[in-house]
């Protein structure tokens, strides 16, 4: 029923003066029509003393219009193909392509300077608080091979059938959150548990962070918990558990696995391309991207 797992950017249009324009001959040499030369506008936004053009006029817009409005624009975009694509774990080559295209647009509109802070050593709170790194998130996409290859949809007779992923930041832990639910095949088998029997597999980094490389986190392999995420029992009886959760679930509910050695061996790093109040985008060490959404107060699944 446990799986063992090692997780881990308006091009101004310039008004270009046409041959043919009502001109003045104060204004002819300088427009140089006769070679369809662009205009030289003064530092009022004004052709010698004229009114701006029309094609002056249209750059404005666009040059002032919001990064909120850009970013939230991008992210919808990105969530609509993460849904499509089933988290990537379905994704297409050409799906893969415009997720990277929609992060790397993204990225420049980051509006937390240091995203790593919570993991700097002696952190304390800053400005950037509401965009704290801190908390739990759910993974909407990714293209990491070793979380893909997950999928147990495509596998008609798997041990457990794969639910949420996420992830726990609390410092100065990562956790990575899997989700593992009773198969449908097995709905009919003694002790398998109910429709709302979890296993929940985390694997435990202890995250640190510098104020040089505000955006990258390093990680070191802390240890392995895995526990029951069931229905409303609260019974100590060891077989109400299981004949309500199931083997597996009964028993990690009155007695889950919390392993923790003292080696920490380096499980590699991530860097936060962007991190605002509900996105986060990171790129793995291997190239790999991870989008995750915060879990609202109240919706916690872990």
């Amino acid at each position: 029923f446990v799986k063992t797992l090692a997780f881990t950017a308006v091009i101004p249009r310039h008004g270009v003066a046409q041959q043919n324009a009502i001109i003045t001959s104060q204004t002819a040499l300088e427009l140089a029509a006769s070679n369809g030369s662009n205009a030289e506008e003064n530092s009022n936004g004004k052709v010698n003393g004229m009114a701006p053009t029309t094609a002056a006029l249209d750059d404005e817009p666009a040059a002032s219009a919001p990064l909120e409005t850009k970013a939230a624009n991008l992210k919808q975009k990105l969530l609509t193909l993460a849904e499509q694509s089933n988290r990537g774990f379905q994704a297409t080559r050409q799906e893969r392509e415009q997720v990277k295209e929609l992060i790397l647009q993204l990225a420049p509109l980051n509006p937390t300077a240091q995203p790593a802070a919570p993991y700097y050593d002696g952190a304390t709170k800053t400005k950037d608080d509401n965009c704290t790194l801190a908390g739990k998130w759910t993974l909407v996409y990714t293209d990491a091979p070793d979380i893909t290859g997950l999928d147990t949809s495509r596998v008609p007779f798997s041990t457990a059938e794969l639910g949420r992923i996420g992830q726990e930041c609390a410092p100065p832990y990562i956790k990575n959150v899997i989700e593992w639910k009773r198969p449908e095949w097995a709905r009919n088998l003694p002790f398998s548990g109910s429709d709302e029997s979890r296993v929940l597999q985390k694997v435990v980094t202890s995250a640190s962070a510098t104020p040089e490389k505000p955006r990258i986190v390093n990680l070191k392999v802390a240890g392995l918990e895995v526990e029951a995420k069931s229905s409303e029992n609260t019974s100590s009886d060891v077989t109400s558990r299981i004949q309500k959760d199931g083997l597996i679930a009964g028993l990690l509910s009155m007695n889950p696995i919390d392993l923790k050695g003292p080696l920490n061996p380096p499980f590699g790093q991530f860097e936060v391309l962007y991190l605002d109040d509900d996105l986060r985008i990171i790129k793995t060490y291997q190239n790999y991207f991870a989008v995750n959404q915060r879990i609202k107060e109240g919706e916690e699944w872990f």
